[in-house]
């Protein structure tokens, strides 16, 4: 350690030469907030200095520009179906160098387990990965997961390296009435960053929420909502992910007075989505696109989320800061040239190939029956969720059905399907089903493993007898994603990790999903829609309006389940 210092010394001194040089650097102060040109000189994985220097070896970036390494500060890896470290080296390649993540989608299928092989796994990664440990597990009391995570099962995890800080506190009604077992693990991280997770909240919640020790939230639906949590004091992100985008709505309440208090994140974006359209990057391109100032964009990438973090190693480019660096050839497109992680230039050739964990299969329910979906009728009238356009949100309608022998025949409308989740992790044979309507799938049913937070089967259909067979095939599979058409399955993805994650290369993945959605894409109303990761999100209670668990319709507004029937 005293070794690296002083040759740090030395090179800052210009007694010798550095290891790396980028000269003629046009590159982001973001405490003065301008660019600037100088040389930047790296030893250790560290910027010795800035000025004029000479390296080993030098890099011209004579007319680029360079930037801090991008932090995603808040992200699932589960959600890009691949492992942490297959997923690290896509986003290096998307210039993120370090990325925060809460592993509670594999903690509530495998519970410690679960942790435990991402962090291990992590080690193979090639950017810097941090874990927040993740606070409910399962989502709320009333779920049916796999694992349960109570406070002196997370304790040990507290002081292990790399973790820094408690995942996102989804269950908001526990904290204001002073639930014990949620409060005990945030009093056990206080020392540490705690993550938030409040959409629609009042203003006295709110302030008791806070009061807790929460201090980030990824959940505001507009820019009213972002600006009343930071001027509380909290830091809010600004999500960009497969199935949730609220960059565009909250990007007016960002400024020059309050922009230290937002960050960038992904939240859930799919393999797929991570290398066509990119990470942290994508939330910059767009975020300048629409008139963000491109000093502000590239603040917000990178040392706001070091800051908000303790992170204080990373996130600008000073003597003593982390040598992770993104060179680019256009900064308002946000065109990578080079990425630099910890003084060290990559070259994008990267083995995508995973080691098989040889987790045991996760699944653990009988096969269902087409007598399984029939409903039968109460009245004419049922609650429907409503599926929100670029949302994971969703309303509570009522609709008018079509009664034949004392069942449900349909549904008075257009695209409305069914849909229903099974309990998966423990054989109680639990489930509940409903009506969806604006997912826009026609003539085929999918049925998949990936359903926040719990995890459960959830499928969803116009055809009884194709929903049957697209759940049977996902239990012969061990989980994944099925796709059924006319009695046939069109196609499968495999997820044998938790039904969540494959150690297979990016390209299994994509070409799977690819050519799902090629069948849909001719079978469907809506364009642009990732049917599959909304989907996942029809299960997940914490989140408004109208959701659908194990345990039947649950209607955030009220913190309750309803009837089907009004």
């Amino acid at each position: 350690m005293l070794e690296s210092m002083k040759s740090n010394i030395k090179i800052a001194a210009r007694r010798e030469k550095a290891p790396l040089v980028l000269k003629n650097a046009f590159f982001l102060n973001v405490f003065t907030r301008e660019f600037e040109r100088g040389d930047i000189a790296m030893n250790n994985g560290i910027i010795a200095g800035i000025g004029s220097y000479e390296g080993i070896e030098e890099i011209d970036c004579d007319g680029l520009f360079v930037t801090p390494g991008f932090i995603d500060a808040h992200v699932h890896i589960e959600s890009s179906k691949s492992i942490p470290e297959i997923f690290s080296q896509v986003l290096l390649q998307n210039g993120v160098t370090t990325c925060i993540t809460d592993p509670h989608e594999i903690a509530n299928v495998l519970g410690e387990k679960g942790l435990d092989f991402m962090m291990e796994n992590s080690k193979k990664s090639l950017m810097d990965i941090f874990y927040m440990i993740p606070s409910c597990v399962p989502a709320t009391e009333f779920e049916d997961n796999g694992a349960l995570l109570r406070s002196e099962d997370i304790e040990s995890y507290r002081d292990r390296e790399n973790v820094i800080g408690l995942a996102e506190v989804m269950d908001v009604p526990s904290v204001i009435n002073c639930t014990e077992w949620i409060l005990k693990k945030i009093n056990m991280y206080k020392d540490k960053t705690i993550d938030g997770h409040c959409p629609q909240i009042s203003e006295e919640w709110l302030n008791a929420y806070i009061a807790a020790g929460v201090k980030t939230d990824h959940e505001c639906s507009d820019a009213m909502q972002a600006l009343e949590k930071v001027k509380k004091g909290m830091y809010v992100m600004i999500r960009e992910g497969s199935a949730a985008k609220n960059l565009l709505s909250l990007l007016p309440a960002v400024n020059e007075k309050n922009y230290s208090r937002f960050l960038f994140c992904t939240d859930d974006k799919d393999i797929g989505d991570l290398i066509e359209k990119g990470s942290i990057n994508e939330n910059i391109k767009i975020s300048i696109e629409y008139g963000l100032n491109e000093i502000i964009a590239y603040t917000i990438a990178s040392y706001n989320a070091a800051q908000c973090y303790n992170l204080k190693d990373r996130g600008a480019i000073a003597p003593g800061y982390k040598a992770d660096l993104v060179i680019l050839s256009d900064l308002k497109k946000v065109t990578i040239d080079k990425v630099i992680k910890s003084g060290r230039v990559y070259n994008y050739k990267f083995d995508f190939k995973g080691i098989n964990p040889n987790l045991k299969n996760s699944i653990n329910m009988d096969v269902v029956t087409e007598e399984s979906f029939k409903i039968k009728a109460k009245s004419s009238k049922i609650n429907i969720i409503k599926v929100i356009e670029n949302s994971i949100e969703t309303k509570k309608e009522e609709r008018e059905v079509i009664i034949q022998n004392g069942y449900v025949n349909r549904v008075k409308g257009e695209d409305i399907l069914k849909i229903a989740v099974f309990e998966r992790h423990k054989n109680t044979g639990k489930y509940s089903l409903g009506y969806i309507e604006g997912l826009g799938l026609t003539e085929c049913s999918v049925a998949q493993t990936i359903a926040h937070d719990s995890h459960n089967v959830i499928v969803v259909g116009s055809l009884d007898s194709d929903m049957t067979i697209a759940v049977n095939r996902l239990i012969e599979i061990g989980g994944g994603i099925v796709l059924v058409s006319n009695g046939k399955v069109i196609e499968e993805l495999e997820l044998p990790i938790a039904g969540l994650m494959t150690y297979k290369e990016p390209s299994y993945v994509i070409n799977k999903l690819s050519n799902m959605n090629s069948f849909i894409k001719a079978h469907e109303k809506y364009e642009d829609k990732d049917i599959f990761l909304t989907l996942g999100f029809m299960a997940l209670p914490v989140i408004p309006e109208l959701k659908i668990t194990a345990r039947g319709l649950f209607y955030f507004k009220d913190y309750r389940f309803i009837d089907l029937f009004c």
